[in-house]
């Protein structure tokens, strides 16, 4: 999800500099794109309180992402589980 204050644009814009700057892998781009899309949707719909990606000591994007679920528990999983799993609850509302 992007920062509040933060629209869509300003978000890609960022992932770019994250990218020129070394601190993200420009295969994650478009993943978490599609996964602040989609926990958008899943957070306005209470199926998430919210989710993150992990960095390592030099801020660099971990292939890891944090969700907590409607539970409260927290989720540990890769960026390509982040999507599929946030997809598959979407999908589970109808």
């Amino acid at each position: 999800m992007t920062h509040k204050y933060e629209s869509f644009t300003e978000f890609e814009f960022r992932l770019d500099e994250m990218i020129q700057n070394q601190k993200l892998k420009p295969e994650y781009k478009t993943l978490l794109l599609e996964i602040s899309e989609l926990g958008e949707k899943a957070y306005a719909n209470g199926l998430i309180f919210g989710l993150g990606w992990s960095v390592d000591d030099n801020n660099v994007v971990l292939d890891e992402y944090e969700i907590m679920n409607r539970g409260g528990n927290i989720l540990y999983l890769t960026i390509s589980e982040t999507r599929e799993y946030i997809q598959n609850l979407i999908e589970d509302l109808g």
